[in-house]
C-alpha cells in the first residue's frame, strides 16, 4: 500500500514538474519572442529619429531620454482563448516583461537573473528527482527485506514441517520396531516352551524305555538262574545214581550201563533242553495270559526298584544329616535345629501333654507358641511376623520344604531378635 501511494506521489510530482518546466519554457519563449519584437521596432524608431543602433543586451545610453512608461495593455484585465484553445496571455506578459526589461538600465542583470533562477530551478528539479529515487530505493530495499523476510519464515515453516514429519516418521518406526521385538519375543517364548515339553517327553520315554530294559533284563537274569541251578541239581542226582549203579554191576554191566548212562545223559540233556525251554515258554505264556503273575511280577521289579531308590535317598538323607552336625557354617552363631534326633524329644512330649491335659486345643497352644509379647513392633509387622512364624510351624509339620526369609534394616531394630524368637517358637 506504500509502495503504491509512493509511486502515485512521485508520478504527481513528476507531472507537475514538467507542467512547470514546459510552462517556464513557453514563458522563456514568449519573453524571447517579445524581445526580439520590440528590438526590431526599436531598431527601426531609432534608424528613423537618430544614427545611431541600440543593442537590446546592452545597457542604455545616458543621454538617452528615459522611455515613456508603458501603456496598460488590455492584456492584463485578464487572460483569454482563442477558439482553437490558445492563450495567448502568457505572451503578453513575456512581451510585457520584455519592455519592462528594455527600458531598466538593468536588463542584463535581469537576464543573468532569470538565467539562475531557471538553473536553481533545474538544481530543484534534479534534488527533487534524487530525492524521490532514495525514497524509491528505499521502498524496493524495504521491499526486498519484506521478500527476504517473508523467504525466511517460508524456509522456517519448511523446516518445521520436515522436522515435525521426520519427529512424526521416527516415532512410527520405533513404534512398528517394538511392536516386532514383541511379537519376536512372544514367538521366542513360545519356541522355548515348546523345546521343553518336547524335552520332557523325550525324557520320559527314555526313562520308561531304561526303567523296561532294567525290568527284562532282571526277569532275564532271575529265569536263567533258576535254569542253572535246577540243572545242577539234576546232574548231581545222575552222577550219584550212576556211581551207585557202577559199585554194583560188573565190567560187563558196567559197559552196558555206561552205554546206558551215555544214551540216558543225551535223554537227560534233551529232555533238560526241552524242560528248559518249556518252562520259559510257560512262563511266558502264563505272564501274558494271567494278569495276576504278570501284576505280581511287575511288582517285584516295582518293589526292587523302590528298595533300591529308598536305600539311595536314606543313604543321602544320613549323610546330609552327618555332614549338618559334623559341618555346621561357621557363621552360624545359634540354630534351633538339635544336633541329635533325639534331643528335643522330652521337650516336645513334655508340650503334648500340656497341651492335652489343657483341652483348650492346638490353635491356643500354636497362638501361644506363636505369640512375641516379649518384643516391641508395629501391629501391623508383628500380625505379619506371627502369620509367619504359624506358617513356618506347620511347614514343619507337614514335612512340607521350607520358605527362604530375609531380615533388612539398620543396625539394632531387632532382626536378630525377632529371626531367634521365631526359630525358637516354630520348632
Amino acid at each position: 500500500m506504500s509502495f503504491r501511494f509512493f509511486n502515485l506521489a512521485r508520478r504527481r510530482r513528476a507531472f507537475r514538474i514538467q507542467q512547470s518546466m514546459a510552462s517556464s519554457r513557453i514563458y522563456f519563449l514568449a519573453i524571447t519572442g517579445a524581445a526580439a519584437a520590440s528590438f526590431a521596432a526599436f531598431s527601426e524608431h531609432a534608424y528613423a529619429d537618430s544614427p545611431f543602433r541600440f543593442s537590446p543586451f546592452s545597457s542604455p545610453s545616458p543621454s538617452s531620454p528615459a522611455s515613456a512608461p508603458p501603456k496598460p495593455s488590455s492584456l492584463d484585465g485578464g487572460s483569454r482563448s482563442t477558439s482553437s484553445g490558445f492563450d495567448p496571455e502568457y505572451y503578453e506578459r513575456g512581451a510585457k516583461a520584455v519592455r519592462e526589461i528594455n527600458s531598466s538600465p538593468l536588463a542584463k542583470q535581469v537576464f543573468d537573473l532569470m538565467r539562475k533562477q531557471e538553473d536553481t530551478r533545474l538544481a530543484e528539479v534534479a534534488v527533487e528527482n534524487a530525492r524521490y529515487q532514495a525514497i524509491q530505493a528505499q521502498v524496493d530495499i524495504e521491499k526486498q527485506q519484506k521478500m527476504a523476510e517473508e523467504q525466511r519464515n517460508l524456509i522456517q515453516q519448511q523446516a518445521q514441517a520436515k522436522a515435525q514429519m521426520a519427529r512424526y516418521e521416527d516415532e512410527l518406526a520405533r513404534k512398528r520396531m517394538q511392536t516386532e521385538h514383541e511379537s519376536q519375543r512372544l514367538q521366542n517364548v513360545e519356541l522355548v516352551k515348546m523345546q521343553e515339553q518336547s524335552s520332557i517327553r523325550k525324557e520320559q520315554a527314555r526313562r520308561a524305555t531304561e526303567e523296561q530294559i532294567q525290568a527284562q533284563q532282571r526277569q532275564s537274569e532271575k529265569e536263567r538262574a533258576e535254569i542253572e541251578r535246577e540243572t545242577i541239581r539234576v546232574k548231581a542226582m545222575a552222577e550219584a545214581e550212576g556211581r551207585a549203579h557202577e559199585a554194583k554191576l560188573t565190567e560187563d554191566h558196567n559197559r552196558r550201563m555206561l552205554l546206558e548212562r551215555m544214551h540216558g545223559e543225551r535223554e537227560k540233556w534233551l529232555a533238560a533242553i526241552n524242560t528248559t525251554f518249556n518252562h520259559i515258554e510257560g512262563g511266558v505264556k502264563v505272564l501274558l495270559t494271567d494278569r495276576t503273575k504278570l501284576i505280581v511280577a511287575v511288582g517285584g521289579a516295582t518293589a526292587l526298584a523302590a528298595g533300591v531308590y529308598t536305600t539311595r535317598e536314606g543313604a543321602r538323607v544320613m549323610w546330609g544329616y552327618i555332614n549338618r552336625i559334623l559341618g555346621q557354617p561357621s557363621l552360624i552363631r545359634e540354630s534351633s535345629i538339635a544336633k541329635f534326633p533325639w534331643s528335643g524329644l522330652f521337650s516336645q512330649g513334655i508340650n503334648k501333654v500340656l497341651s492335652r491335659r489343657t483341652g483348650v486345643g492346638s490353635m491356643m497352644s500354636s497362638d501361644n507358641r506363636t505369640s512375641f509379647d516379649d518384643i516391641i513392633l508395629h501391629p501391623s509387622l508383628k500380625r505379619r511376623i506371627e502369620q509367619l512364624a504359624r506358617a513356618t510351624e506347620n511347614t514343619k509339620s507337614h514335612q512340607a520344604p521350607f520358605r527362604n526369609m530375609l531380615f533388612y534394616g539398620p543396625p539394632g531394630t531387632g532382626k536378630t531378635m525377632v529371626a531367634r524368637e521365631m526359630a525358637r517358637k516354630s520348632v
